[in-house]
């Protein structure tokens, strides 16, 4: 009989720990699911229109989702970017979305947010080759095919032996590109008369410096490709302080201050890299990582080209 209500008595107990197990589990799996989200938005700056759009489109995106955003600003610095990317990692983001402020310097600040367990989405500039091993997927836009279609464009507009400047910010990745991608498609049309003269653009405040600095020492110039819209419509304003209206100026971005200028035939054109698109893109991927759903490795958010000729099919007023 003792034996007997032993048993019995063993394996209530039995019974009750499997049933506290299975509470302790139910209950933390309801704490997973209600658990808000929470993604780091490493951002390279909050100075260019182009960068304070991505990071509203982001947001928007991600609040729609039920999703917090911590958002952080390197001002263009990478130093800053290490320390404020090390700052999330410590706060425990789910996830973080990274656009480099120098895309050859975030390689130990990544490397701490793998150690943590924490996926990277990196957009905008690709970050280095040996620092790729750290992030789950890039997305970007593709910037060599803008280059490549903003160089046939000025393939048929330049007249012979044309010499033109082109404002480089050759820090970022994506903007690099679009320099090479413009010399391959002027090359690859036979176009080995014109001449591009680079100016590594150090200091993005002194764009409208560097433009008449060019045009002084090289007046044959009489055209820009410049980095971004902001640049162009910078370059544009130098041109006409210097009597150079007739410059052509291309730019690269599609903000509506861009085609204001276009519809008011200052700039000649821009090459379109959508934040909107990309800020989209960047936050699916995150969440989708986050989540368990599916991804693509890499992703390239298409470029087209708003000019002189084809503006009235765009509205002004916003981003494209």
């Amino acid at each position: 009989m003792k034996k007997t209500l032993a048993l019995i008595l063993a394996l209530i107990m039995a019974l009750s720990l499997v049933a506290c197990g299975q509470a302790t589990t139910d209950e933390q799996s309801d704490a997973d699911a209600d658990k808000e989200i929470t993604i780091g938005l490493a951002m390279h700056n909050q100075t260019e229109t182009w960068a304070v759009q991505f990071k509203d489109s982001f947001v928007a995106a991600a609040e729609a989702a039920g999703c917090k955003v911590s958002v952080t600003d390197a001002n263009s610095t990478a130093s800053n970017q290490v320390s404020q990317i090390e700052d999330l990692v410590a706060q425990g983001v789910d996830a973080l979305v990274v656009l480099p402020a120098d895309y050859t310097a975030l390689g130990n600040a990544l490397k701490t947010a793998a150690d943590a367990g924490i996926p990277v989405v990196n957009c905008d500039s690709k970050v280095a080759e040996e620092d790729q091993q750290y992030i789950s997927c890039f997305i970007t836009a593709d910037c060599y095919g803008g280059g490549v279609t903003c160089g046939e464009y000025l393939a048929e507009k330049l007249p012979e032996n044309a010499v033109i400047g082109g404002l480089n910010y050759p820090q970022l990745s994506v903007i690099a590109d679009r320099f090479v991608g413009l010399a391959d498609a002027l090359k690859d049309a036979g176009r080995d008369d014109v001449t591009i003269i680079e100016k590594d653009c150090t200091d993005l405040s002194a764009i409208a410096s560097y433009t008449e600095d060019m045009l002084m020492a090289n007046p044959e110039i009489i055209g820009f490709v410049c980095l971004n819209d902001n640049t162009a419509l910078s370059c544009y304003g130098a041109c006409a302080q210097l009597g150079r209206e007739d410059c052509i100026v291309i730019g690269f971005d599609g903000s509506p201050a861009g085609k204001q200028s276009i519809a008011d035939h200052q700039m000649t054109g821009s090459m379109v890299y959508s934040p909107i698109d990309l800020a989209n893109a960047g936050f699916k991927a995150a969440y989708a990582i986050i989540t368990g759903g599916e991804y693509e490795k890499e992703t390239q958010v298409p470029m087209w080209m708003i000019n002189t000729d084809n503006i009235g099919d765009f509205d002004l007023e916003s981003w494209s």
